[in-house]
């Protein structure tokens, strides 16, 4: 009989042990994946993100069309009249091309505004 009764703290403490260790791990276990979860849904919501193309030096109807081709918008926030370059070519853009944003962004042009009669583009 005393065989079997050292036996049985030997199980208790196994057991105890066991469920211990159980313990621990959910405890540990489970706020990491409530933060991998959280993680995950905040990156779903995110915007997808689109490389600007680089568009100096095209016409502005080409470049438009590059900008819609990736999702995005442009507005000319300036006009120079710059006798090296025809009238509605692109003299520089914000953001620069290369960078990366969010689909939709409107990317801010600067385009040429020079006729060789001297006269300036009477649209945009």
């Amino acid at each position: 009989m005393q065989a079997n009764e050292s036996k049985w703290p030997k199980k208790l403490l196994i057991g105890l042990l066991i469920g211990f260790l159980c313990f621990v791990f959910i405890v540990t276990a489970a706020p990491l994946l409530g933060l991998w979860i959280s993680v995950r849904q905040e990156r779903a919501r995110r915007p997808p993100q689109v490389k600007v193309p680089n568009v100096i030096g095209q016409d502005y109807r080409k470049g438009e069309a590059m900008l819609k081709e990736k999702g995005l918008m442009m507005r000319v926030l300036a006009k120079r009249s710059d006798q090296s370059q025809p009238i509605d070519i692109i003299l520089d853009q914000v953001p620069r091309g290369g960078e990366n944003v969010d689909v939709g962004y409107t990317i801010g042009v600067t385009i040429g505004d020079f006729r060789a009669d001297g006269s300036v583009s009477p649209h945009r």
